[in-house]
């Protein structure tokens, strides 16, 4: 009877650890939602707020362009980014292409008064793209044992997560460009809020948070319905910055 018992309590310890187990995003296994993804532009406000001070400093525009073409015969997302800040020195420009059935990377390119960078991503590597005539990151090359995806693409890619409950912990392995080796971060669906949106709609969201360590963290909240995120909240040592996503989105006046 007391061995019974003790192999009933084993079982259920072992069924605990693996529900407490985080979900490992696998490119491999096309395990993100690519459905969710929606074309068309995205505009979010992003600024710093000082609380101390009562001070909003750094704001800026940020406007992500999602379509999907053709590239090479494979069907790819093409997300174009342009950031306009209240300081002209913080714009930037990027240019990313990404396989459609799974987010997987095959080009980045970016441009700031910090430099240029480009590059080019397989499932074993990342290089410094040598098509491009200047580009402060030429030499790079970074091993890539597991295919990662690319982290400035983060707001997009939390839209394809396969949320289904609170509780819920993903292990993405992201890759800043031109930073050092990829690495696997978690996010974990602490609980779930409603918040307003435009005609004083309610939006049911998914809070999603990371923990950076040593007390900082950031929060997004990601729509239920249409999973795009909303609205970010992030805590680095006393202040806070938010990405505000616009319900109207603007489009840039041509000349």
């Amino acid at each position: 009877m007391k061995r019974l018992l003790l192999q009933t309590l084993l079982l259920i310890v072992a069924c605990a650890e693996v529900s407490a187990q985080a979900d490992t995003i696998r490119l491999a296994d096309n395990d993100l939602d690519m459905s969710y993804l929606k074309e068309g532009l995205h505009q979010y406000l992003v600024y710093f707020e000082n609380p101390k001070k009562q001070k909003i400093t750094g704001q800026s525009l940020w406007n992500r362009q999602v379509r999907f073409k053709q590239h090479q015969g494979n069907d790819v997302i093409e997300i174009e980014q342009r950031w306009y800040s209240s300081d002209t020195t913080f714009n930037r420009y990027v240019y990313s292409i990404s396989q459609k059935r799974n987010f997987q990377p095959l080009y980045h390119y970016t441009k700031s008064t910090r430099g240029t960078g480009a590059f080019n991503f397989t499932t074993k590597q990342i290089t410094g793209a040598d098509s491009v005539e200047v580009n402060d990151k030429k030499d790079l090359r970074v091993e890539t044992p597991v295919a990662t995806l690319n982290w400035e693409l983060d707001l997009e890619v939390f839209s394809t997560l396969p949320i289904k409950k609170e509780g819920q912990r993903f292990l993405i392995n992201f890759y800043h460009p031109g930073g050092p080796a990829p690495k696997y971060y978690e996010y974990k669906i602490v609980g779930s809020e409603k918040i307003h949106g435009s005609d004083n709609q309610e939006i049911a969201c998914w809070k999603m948070k990371i923990d950076y360590g040593e007390g900082n963290w950031a929060i997004f909240w990601i729509s239920k319905r249409s999973r795009e995120v909303l609205k970010m909240q992030e805590y680095f040592k006393g202040n806070y910055r938010y990405k505000v996503r616009l319900s109207t989105p603007v489009p840039l006046t041509k000349l």
